[in-house]
């Protein structure tokens, strides 16, 4: 990340020129590496099958669904990562955890002041976390010899945000060990989506709306609702939504809004009552809160002079919760159906930006001079792949039917 972003480079400033400390501890095949990210205290990295750890092998990181530092025990791998060679980053993140009971919580957080460090669990932390952790993993894992060493990553809910940001900022195609491919699940890919201001959650004023259109225009997920309802707790403030690392469709674009006051408040004003005012006059109107929102405008991403490539990539979601009857024949009815925010409309928001990006940035400049390209037109649909991952299993887990497709789709890219 720090390759290319100023705004980030400057995170790691204070570690330049300085011997990494780390220490390590085995348990049952599981070695946990504690790694310092300079004054924020200490970033800890399970390795799983730690015999292949070091091989040339193709390398997976794993980022939990939600923040497991203070865990009493290394987080429990997908099956279908439970063989591979595997690095667990527990990146700390305060806000929300149904892993972690507020003893453990506590527990933890005590050991840490014990040892001294300054403790640093809200955003921007977990990204910080993520980088430290991978530039200690790729410094410290690859190949002994010259060989290329491949990294894939899959994270999933709040893991799955850090997971896409990384693999976005960190793919570079030529790096001897680095990272090549990414699988998501239910990840929140742009938390501006959940503000009000945000054209998703514009139902339309119809005279006809009725309590059961209301219903019908919110999403059914209990899982993406706990998500949006911890979104202060996670962030702290209305502004960190915008951090392209939180929301990863904000490397492709301008967020289209303003930062409102709070979480749950408009940063528009109604026109009627700018309009209504006694003080209201044409001079004064430009100290009024603005009463459109700004233009979203495409940004050209990877940079044209980065080595970025946009990774392989393959998000997977879980199937909303079934309607009623009733709600089902109310919705087939209705002339336009309104689009909700869930894990479904942010996973493919994130592929069309991402396709888009392979299309109009990296393929037509490569256009240029490589003519033998015009016959790939489904290369951004191959790159970018969103699947259905079934219902919901309710515990945060990838589930049968995920389990499989990912499986697929590693074993297609790692043989």
């Amino acid at each position: 990340m720090r390759r290319w972003i100023l705004a980030r480079s400057s995170v790691f400033r204070g570690l330049h020129g300085l011997k990494p400390r780390y220490f390590s501890v085995v348990v049952n095949d599981v070695e946990r590496v504690s790694v310092r990210n300079g004054s924020s205290g200490v970033v800890t990295i399970d390795l799983h099958n730690i015999a292949k750890v070091s091989s040339p092998d193709p390398l997976l990181i794993y980022l939990p669904p939600f923040s497991t530092a203070f865990a009493d025990r290394p987080a429990q791998l997908p099956r279908f990562l439970q063989r591979q060679p595997t690095a667990v980053i527990n990146y700390r993140w305060a806000g929300f955890s149904p892993f972690q009971t507020q003893d453990s919580d506590a527990s933890g957080a005590d050991e840490q002041l014990e040892e001294g460090e300054e403790t640093h669990l809200s955003w921007p932390a977990p990204i910080h976390d993520t980088a430290r952790a991978y530039d200690w993993i790729v410094e410290n894992l690859g190949p002994s010899n010259y060989t290329r060493r491949d990294i894939y990553v899959y994270g999933s809910y709040l893991g799955a945000s850090l997971a896409t940001s990384l693999a976005l900022t960190e793919t570079h195609p030529h790096a001897r060990m680095g990272l090549r491919g990414v699988v998501a699940y239910n990840g929140i890919y742009n938390w501006t989506m959940f503000l009000p201001d945000h054209p998703i959650n514009q139902v339309p004023k119809l005279r006809s709306m009725s309590i059961f259109e209301e219903i019908l225009a919110r999403p059914g997920d209990p899982d993406f609702q706990e998500l949006k309802q911890h979104a202060e707790a996670l962030f702290g403030r209305p502004d960190n939504l915008f951090d392209p690392f939180a929301s990863s469709c904000l490397f492709f674009h301008t967020p289209g809004l303003y930062v409102p006051p709070s979480f749950d408040a408009s940063a528009l004003a109604p026109v009627t009552s700018l309009l209504d005012s006694p003080t209201y006059t044409e001079d004064t109107s430009q100290l009024w809160m603005p009463s459109t929102p700004p233009r979203k405008s495409p940004l050209v991403f990877p940079p044209r002079n980065s080595t970025l490539k946009i990774p392989e990539t393959l998000l997977l979601h879980s199937t909303p919760p079934l309607l009623p009857p009733s709600f089902q024949r109310r919705r087939q009815r209705r002339k336009k159906e309104h689009v909700g925010n869930n894990f479904r409309t942010q996973a493919e928001e994130l592929a069309r930006v991402m396709r888009r990006s392979i299309n109009k940035v990296e393929l037509a400049e490569r256009l240029k001079w490589d003519y033998e390209l015009a016959g790939l037109g489904d290369e951004a649909d191959r790159r970018v792949q969103v699947y259905d991952a079934g219902f919901n299993t309710g515990d945060y887990s990838l589930g049968g039917k995920g389990e499989e497709l990912a499986a697929a789709w590693l074993e297609d890219h790692i043989g």
